[in-house]
């Protein structure tokens, strides 16, 4: 199973795709590749954003372009 991502910034309408699909594995109780089992990500959101994107900031958990972001760290430092 995978999931395409995109990425919607909170701070303006910039959208971007995210670098790969989002992934999911199922592992067996039995090692086999069916039965009873679960599913399990293989990666996350943060690793699949773009290029100074913040898939989630530490503080609101809301998506930021790196515009956005940059003017976000530059009122933060005043």
């Amino acid at each position: 199973m995978s999931v395409t991502l995109v990425f919607a910034c909170c701070g303006c309408p910039a959208k971007a795709k995210g670098v790969g699909p989002l992934r999911k594995e199922f592992v067996s109780v039995s090692g086999r590749s069916c039965g009873f089992g679960s599913a399990r990500w293989m990666n996350t959101p943060d690793d699949l954003a773009p290029e100074g994107w913040i898939a989630a900031d530490p503080y609101t958990h809301v998506t930021y372009c790196p515009k956005c972001w940059a003017e976000i760290n530059a009122e933060a430092s005043l």
